[in-house]
């Protein structure tokens, strides 16, 4: 036998030796409580039974997370599910111009899906549609989401002619964040308007707008897009992090009502991911494993569909979530996002 293997075999003897006088010294003590007042001997043994309770629940619930994870991010991967044929022929996708929406729209075309593009951009909506046409049917919209235009959707739902059209998913991608963190007052008034028109009306609209075609046909897809901002209060993010909690609640009551006619709703809620709405800090503007870029998430997200209802998408963010809500306190993780926000921030109106 080795060295090695002796200071192994010695190291496990220790180990073993330490946990085994750990407990024999906690039955000592409890032992010796019992003998003080027998009157407390329930009280031990109900505090003894809750830390095996304690510690089962705990087990279990790590085994499902892990389980979980493998089957939404891993075998999701292998096993891929034909979305068209379960969900219908078009997509609709939001904010399809640039980032995330963007690759969505490659993705779901390479998956033999038509598309319906909206954005606000119509050169750049030019420029997506012939890169997309050589895939497949390709429609755009070109419509400003921040628009206060009473008429807007009505026009949007008549381009979009969802109860003629097999619109099978609808993407509700597009969104507004701050340019960069500040505290409430100090956010410029036409932003916080363009929060609530955008990250709020907009999916409350759009989904209105389709999902009269998608109950008749009793299938289809709603994702909407949340964040990790809406997991905790997120200081100098406040107005986008209430707004995203407001998409992930109405996501939920949604999936329930509509669940009776096949129809599913995702809601993701990534952390943050390389894309223009985070050029205030040099960091994010770095594709890395933790911070991806727009094809790596969309590409690890739209595997996760029909896999789960409420996903980061990513799988190291739902790493991240899983850590943080299992070992973070709540305080902790609201003072670090405000020094973290903070600290990454490079952008002029610092």
């Amino acid at each position: 036998m080795s060295i090695e293997s002796v200071a192994e075999v010695v190291y496990k003897k220790r180990q073993r030796g330490r946990l085994s006088r750990y407990w024999s010294t906690m039955g000592f003590i409890f032992q010796i409580v019992r003998d003080i007042d027998p009157k407390l001997r329930i009280m031990i043994d109900t505090f003894t039974l809750l830390g095996l309770v304690y510690t089962g629940r705990m087990a279990i619930g790590l085994m499902i997370a892990a389980v979980r994870g493998f089957r939404v991010h891993l075998w999701s991967r292998v096993w891929t599910l034909d979305l068209k044929r379960k969900y219908g022929e078009w997509a609709v996708i939001t904010g399809a111009t640039d980032g995330i929406g963007l690759e969505y729209a490659r993705a779901l075309a390479g998956r033999g899906f038509s598309l319906i593009l909206v954005g606000r951009n119509e050169s750049k909506l030019a420029v997506v549609k012939q890169e997309l046409l050589a895939r497949t049917q390709v429609v755009t919209i070109v419509a400003d989401l921040n628009s206060d235009d009473p008429e807007l959707y009505d026009r949007i739902a008549g381009e979009i002619d969802g109860l003629n059209r097999d619109i099978g998913i609808l993407v509700n991608n597009a969104g507004v964040m701050y340019d960069s963190p500040n505290r409430f007052m100090d956010q410029p008034v036409d932003k916080v308007w363009q929060h609530i028109r955008v990250n709020i009306a907009a999916v409350l609209m759009m989904t209105r707008t389709v999902l009269p075609g998608m109950i008749r046909r009793r299938r289809g897809l709603v994702i909407n897009m949340s964040s990790i901002a809406a997991y905790k209060p997120l200081p100098l993010m406040g107005v986008y992090s209430a707004s995203k909690v407001f998409v992930e609640w109405f996501s939920k009551t949604l999936e329930i009502e509509y669940k009776s006619y096949n129809i599913d709703v995702q809601t993701l809620t990534p952390s943050y991911i390389a894309t223009k709405m985070t050029e205030f800090s040099d960091l994010l503007q770095k594709p890395s494993i933790m911070f991806p870029s727009a094809e790596t998430f969309a590409a690890n997200a739209i595997a996760t569909i029909g896999r789960t209802s409420h996903t980061t998408g990513y799988w190291c963010h739902s790493l991240q979530h899983f850590l943080t809500n299992w070992f973070v306190p709540d305080w902790v993780y609201t003072m670090s996002s405000w020094h973290f926000l903070k600290s990454i921030d490079n952008s002029k109106t610092k």
